[in-house]
């Protein structure tokens, strides 16, 4: 089976050439087994052999990776993804906005055996696609105040939208409802400050919009797996 995945890569050569497109593949078990230039400059791999052998924990923080992977799962099962609206990391930089398509990768008896996905940065000329103009006023809205008082029915009074008009964009283009992506850009900003100063763990709670610490503590744990005190003592 790894031969054949293999045996796939021969065109990646081609993706090289298009801007602004990352292209990897996978085997069955989420393990990449290439992916083009691009791709591997973005996660600081000098050889897609330096990248064999990893997944995307290795790559993404925890969420981010948990939703790559049940992406894969449904490719696996034989679903196409097209076109979904995804933040993804890098080496030394925030996540960007991509529209990401995968599909399943088959053998000649039609097994399947690993997965191809391509995500297209939303550029400033690409970022009025359409699913970016759905989301792009609720999302800057909630990086701009997240640190404050913000529920659902505050971000859609804002947006000039109705509460359920609201969810349903943030399902359709993110796979999570809104309060989900508030909690979740709360608590990467609490994550970035925890490892970079020296501020209390109460302090960062309440600048990353938590009003009460032990909901941040809960929050912050089901998230990245640790507490925060732990996070902070983790090396590296």
């Amino acid at each position: 089976m790894y031969a054949q995945l293999v045996d796939a890569t021969a065109n990646f050569t081609l993706l090289d050439l298009v801007p602004d497109t990352h292209a990897w593949l996978k085997d069955p078990a989420g393990t990449f087994v290439h992916a083009n230039r691009l791709f591997l400059q973005r996660f600081g791999f000098h050889s897609a052999g330096a990248l064999a052998g990893k997944t995307d924990h290795d790559l993404a923080p925890p969420h981010l990776a948990q939703q790559y992977i049940r992406d894969d799962g449904r490719v696996l099962a034989g679903t196409v993804v097209t076109d979904r609206l995804e933040l993804i990391s890098g080496v030394d930089r925030d996540g960007d906005w991509f529209l990401t398509s995968k599909w399943p990768v088959y053998d000649k008896h039609n097994h399947i055996i690993g997965t191809l996905g391509i995500s297209r940065h939303l550029n400033r000329t690409e970022g009025t696609t359409f699913p970016f103009q759905q989301l792009r006023a609720p999302v800057d809205y909630i990086h701009q105040h997240f640190s404050q008082s913000l529920s659902v029915a505050d971000l859609a009074r804002a947006c000039n939208l109705s509460i359920s008009a609201l969810e349903r964009r943030f399902r359709r283009h993110l796979n999570k409802t809104p309060h989900q992506y508030i909690s979740e850009v709360r608590l990467s900003h609490a994550r970035a400050l925890l490892l970079d100063t020296d501020k209390s763990i109460g302090s960062i709670a309440l600048e990353a919009g938590f009003a009460d610490h032990s909901h941040f503590t809960r929050a912050f744990k089901k998230q990245f797996g640790v507490t925060p005190r732990t996070a902070r003592a983790q090396p590296g």
